[in-house]
């Protein structure tokens, strides 16, 4: 029995070797939760990507959208200030293929998009809600990262980003391959 499973192991680590290889054509999406820098805020997030041209054989260009949300409050005995941030984008990335076992492939890239930030501020007692002259505006924001493929159409991701906006954050999720 051991050695069925032995060679079942190996015979499936051979298969899918170069399974992961991204190629013109194929689709990305997937959910992210990213961990803004600024305030140790939570960023949950949906990107999707389309391969768009290969490079050769190392790599593939892909374009795609991206959406994320941040929200918070802050509070003390006399107010509540309530911040959101919610962007859309498009994205372009260049992948990096024939790494390794081609489970892994890297990405460099950029992102140019739509900031909109809204906040107010309650103060206790009276009730009294204001808006805060926080700026929306454009969006640029370079980002690198890296795929692994744990299975033919599911991919682990790691991404950093660092952008305008005071936006500097960490992000970790899924990508599922179609």
């Amino acid at each position: 029995m051991k050695a069925k499973v032995l060679t079942l192991i190996f015979v499936l680590s051979f298969s899918s070797a170069g399974y992961s290889q991204l190629k013109e054509g194929h689709h990305l999406l997937g959910p992210t939760i990213g961990f803004w820098f600024y305030n140790s805020v939570p960023t949950f997030g949906l990107n999707y990507e389309y391969q768009v041209k290969q490079l050769g054989e190392t790599g593939v260009l892909g374009v795609g959208g991206i959406f994320r949300y941040t929200g918070w409050k802050e509070q003390n005995p006399n107010w509540e200030w309530s911040y959101s941030y919610v962007t859309f984008g498009a994205q372009a990335n260049l992948n990096f293929n024939k790494i390794g076992d081609g489970k892994f492939v890297p990405f460099v890239g950029l992102v140019l998009g739509f900031n909109s930030v809204n906040s107010s501020v309650t103060y206790r007692g009276s009730g009294y809600t204001s808006s805060a002259g926080y700026s929306s505006g454009f969006w640029t924001w370079g980002q690198a990262g890296a795929r692994y493929f744990v299975s033919p159409q599911v991919a682990l991701v790691a991404r950093l980003g660092l952008g305008n906006f005071n936006y500097y954050a960490l992000e970790l999720g899924a990508d599922f391959r179609f």
